[in-house]
């Protein structure tokens, strides 16, 4: 009996070990990506916590499903104009001289830019919309307070920037209007 337990825990042993082996990664690089998946996790990763924070039924992912597809599809277009447009701002700044005729263009590109621009923040905020109709009160309530801490996770990351100063101190150029007055 006692020759078995201790062949039975040396075997045990044997096996824990081996496993503990082949379980660590190969190599630094795959040590890397397994700690990048834990994380950033996938799209299908965030999807299914999303859902399951939200506690959705199968009905409401499928409604989902169905407005997330519906709305790339009116994006999509939006989206290809906005890059065609960044591409033909760079052909303009790299091909015609610096001169009016530039600028003019130029203009008129980043007034059709900021259009698009508008156009998507619409459709996004359409989307969210009509996500949103699809929710109980309780859902609404959670997804209100998930947009919170998201918020407060981009702050937390995110520091402001201090204004830009220009090249130099902004007191540089100005001279004093009056003179510095004694005693003060």
């Amino acid at each position: 009996m006692k020759k078995a337990l201790l062949i039975t825990a040396i075997a045990a042993i044997t096996i824990g070990a081996a496993q503990a082996t082949f379980a660590a990664p190969a190599t630094p690089d795959m040590a890397r990506q397994i700690q990048k998946q834990q994380i950033n996790p996938t799209k299908d990763q965030m999807r299914k916590q999303f859902e399951e924070r939200l506690q959705l039924t199968d009905k409401q992912k499928e409604k989902a499903k169905k407005l997330h597809e519906k709305g790339r599809a009116e994006m999509e277009p939006v989206m290809k104009q906005i890059k065609a447009k960044h591409i033909e701002m760079k052909t303009i700044e790299q091909n015609i001289p610096a001169g009016e005729e530039k600028e003019k263009k130029i203009e008129q590109l980043r007034t059709e830019m900021r259009a698009l621009d508008k156009q998507a923040k619409d459709l996004r905020k359409k989307n969210s919309e009509d996500f949103e109709k699809i929710l109980n009160k309780n859902q609404k309530a959670e997804l209100d307070k998930m947009k919170a801490e998201g918020r407060a996770k981009f702050e937390r990351e995110h520091k402001a920037r201090p204004p830009f100063q220009g090249l130099g101190s902004p007191n540089l150029f100005v001279k004093p209007m009056l003179a510095p007055q004694a005693g003060r």
